[in-house]
């Protein structure tokens, strides 16, 4: 076959699928504004003496903003410091200097919802596709409806032309299996893609957030604590699609894990200024407190060496016979690059009060089904004892049934089935982001309290709040002007204000840094009451946790081993 044949082939081929969209009728897309995407952008980001500030803050000063291409980076430093804020401002390039055709997404940790369904949502965020089938559908409709003048329909063709080789070029026949393997993966049924987004809770909003951002590919994907709301099996799909990636991501998050998992390259954010560490999170810690240790000796040193000095200057500066060797003191003195003192993040402690000694058992459940008044049962057969050494984690998928164990192991649930049991004296502490949202902003930290507890003394509710680090001036601000950790830490000093002999914790890291998930730990370990954890944080469940259930299938089974094997084990 001739070039000549070839090409007349693939045009009378073109021509017939123009001639299948023409009569095929597919539905119309939500309007979208049709935008080309720029043409990537393939350098490093350098910018030097970046001075930042918003709302009178000043959140850099004379600091390196550097993101190499295709670079994983995580962004770290204490709760109130500035990086959603940094973020935001690269996210909107308020930065000087900062490249303004590079393409940038971002997952915030509150995700839009509205009455598109869950696939449409990833589809629409494709402005380029959902363009082109649009102005597609325009001309078919009005081909069908006869509307077309007669100097129309050679254009029409012409654009339908143009608009399928565009199609094809960007693969838009693949953009729904991609969305629907992105939000399969991110622990969608294929019967949720239908659904409207506002329907689900803050935990899928996320989810449909990230699919979103995964599915246009941007060439830097920012994401602000992505991990607050994914269970195990989604957090474990999002590092593997992380490390995948070819493009430059900045990370937000207080998961140790995920950042090992997922980072080449830690940017701590303080004292106005960022500093680069190679590696993960676990070698920017050890790189950093051995660069303190470091700076301090040879702070210490150098303090040392000049008091000598200062000394001696001191002893002979009015005798005229060593007046020269005074002068040559004081200049060695001046030429001196002074050492700074180490600047330490202020030290974060949790106390919990202990409970009296009680004799087990304290909370039970024997062949216990569990579910709601309708009859429908979520859980079957749950066997558990709780007691005062009881430390005890539960993990599985989200929607499994964990939240609604916690329910009925503290009488919030009527057994439907079997035998549950609570000890008439047990006093049962709960802790959920329910509680952070139950919170009143307009109240302090210790008004909230006496509002809770009208008898006790406001001295006393200082002493306790001091505990959880909200004292001073902190523990008399509106709760709106706190943030999530310090919110976190106020809903902590509520809970543990009765002394409870067991603490039902679901997700108790979230908006806490990591300095708090250390303090939040050491304060567990030290708790002689009993624990029962909610949580995807591999780190602080391995170090608080001596076993494991995994509420699946309408089951609830003891897992032999720890979290890592658990992990291995979803890998599988």
């Amino acid at each position: 076959m001739s070039y000549t044949d070839e090409e007349e082939r693939q045009q009378d081929a073109l021509d017939k699928k123009i001639e299948e969209f023409i009569q095929h009728k597919k539905r119309i897309p939500p309007p979208q504004v049709l935008h080309d995407k720029p043409d990537p952008f393939k350098a490093d980001i350098l910018i030097n003496n970046l001075t930042l500030i918003i709302g009178g803050k000043t959140l850099l000063d004379q600091a390196q903003l550097k993101l190499v291409q295709g670079r994983k980076y995580g962004l770290v430093g204490r709760n109130g410091i500035g990086k959603t804020t940094l973020i935001n401002a690269i996210t909107r390039k308020e930065i000087e200097k900062f490249p303004q055709n590079v393409h940038i997404l971002q997952v915030e940790q509150e995700a839009e919802a509205d009455d598109r369904t869950v696939l449409e949502h990833v589809l629409g965020c494709d402005v380029q596709r959902e363009g082109l089938l649009k102005e597609q559908a325009e001309i078919q409709e009005r081909a069908d409806k006869g509307l077309e003048e007669a100097d129309e329909k050679e254009a029409n063709t012409k654009r339908l032309t143009q608009i399928f080789t565009d199609l094809v070029r960007i693969e838009a026949d693949k953009a729904e299996s991609k969305a629907i393997k992105i939000l399969t993966g991110l622990g969608f049924n294929q019967s949720d893609l239908v659904i409207p987004s506002k329907n689900f809770s803050g935990g899928w909003r996320m989810r449909i957030a990230i699919a979103k951002v995964i599915f246009c590919e941007p060439e830097i994907l920012l994401l602000d604590e992505p991990t607050n709301h994914l269970d195990l099996n989604a957090l474990i799909w999002l590092e593997d699609y992380i490390k995948q990636l070819a493009i430059t991501v900045v990370i937000v998050s207080h998961a140790r894990d995920f950042l090992n998992t997922t980072c080449e390259e830690i940017i701590y954010f303080f004292n106005c200024k960022l500093t680069y560490y190679k590696g993960n999170f676990d070698n920017f810690e050890r790189v950093k407190n051995e660069k303190n240790k470091l700076q301090k000796r040879q702070k210490e040193s150098q303090d040392k060496k000049v008091e000598h000095i200062q000394k001696f200057i001191d002893k002979f500066r009015f005798n005229a016979k060593r007046a020269s060797l005074v002068q040559s003191r004081i200049k060695s003195i001046n030429k001196m690059d002074l050492i700074e003192d180490v600047i330490y993040d202020p030290t974060c402690v949790f106390i919990f009060p202990n409970p009296e000694k009680m004799s087990p058992p304290m909370l039970r459940l024997d062949e216990a089904n569990i579910g709601y008044s309708n009859g429908k049962i979520i859980l079957e057969k749950v066997n558990i004892n709780v007691d005062l050494e009881t430390r005890i984690c539960l993990v599985g998928p989200n929607g499994a049934g964990k939240s609604t164990l916690l329910k009925a192991l503290m009488g919030e649930l009527t057994v439907l089935e079997g035998h549950s049991f609570i000890h008439n004296r047990v006093r049962i502490g709960t802790f959920n982001q329910h509680h952070i949202d139950g919170l009143d902003m307009r109240l302090s930290a210790v008004e909230q309290m006496m509002t809770e507890y009208p008898n006790v003394h406001s001295e006393k509710i200082r002493n306790h709040l001091g505990s959880f680090g909200i004292s001073g001036n902190l523990a008399l601000r509106p709760m709106y002007l706190l943030s999530g950790g310090q919110k976190s830490r106020v809903a902590f000093a509520m809970v543990t204000w009765p002394k409870p002999h067991i603490l039902l914790l679901d997700e108790p890291t979230n908006h806490l840094d990591f300095d708090a998930i250390n303090a939040l730990i050491v304060a567990l370990n030290n708790f002689e009451g009993g624990i029962i954890v909610v949580s995807h944080d591999q780190y602080f469940l391995s170090n608080v946790c001596d076993r494991m259930y995994v509420v699946k299938n309408k089951k609830v089974k003891l897992f032999e081993g720890g979290i890592e094997d658990y992990r291995k084990s979803l890998l599988k």
